[in-house]
């Protein structure tokens, strides 16, 4: 009897810590996934827009245009990984150097989710902070699930 009561305990014991380490595993909110747009304008009047991919596989391309107040423009694109972990969007662009930026993330309009910076490597801590939305314009591409997550 003692000997299926400490067995059961074990299998118990060893079915939570299944259950805690599943949660804290990166995953994908399928909600993110698709094209998206969205434009931020900085305090010193330069435009940032962007649009980005977010694919099914984890992976996201973001084609950036920055337009300052002489109206020079300068594009450029980034590519990297994106997940969900611990109720963050987690994003980090390739080569992976250093450590995610994580931002709280939520819907506030149909097709539209705002985000606010939580964590970032080289950020200065602002007064005010660095928030934007973006909105869903078309779906992802199809998924290429060989380099996933």
């Amino acid at each position: 009897m003692k000997l299926l009561f400490l067995s059961f305990l074990a299998l118990v014991l060893l079915g939570c810590q299944m259950i805690s380490v599943s949660n804290q595993r990166p995953s994908l909110d399928v909600k993110l996934i698709g094209v998206w747009t969205g434009e931020y304008l900085e305090e010193g009047g330069t435009l940032k827009r962007w649009k980005q991919t977010r694919n099914a596989d984890g992976t996201y391309v973001i084609e950036f245009s920055f337009t300052e107040k002489d109206e020079t423009a300068r594009d450029f694109t980034e590519s990297g990984r994106w997940w969900v972990k611990d109720g963050l969007f987690h994003e980090i662009a390739l080569p992976e150097k250093g450590h995610p930026d994580k931002y709280r993330y939520s819907f506030k309009k149909k097709d539209c989710v705002s985000f606010e910076l939580m964590e970032s490597e080289g950020f200065a801590e602002e007064e005010d902070r660095y928030t934007f939305s973006e909105c869903l314009v078309a779906d992802s591409p199809p998924a290429n699930f060989s380099n996933s997550i």
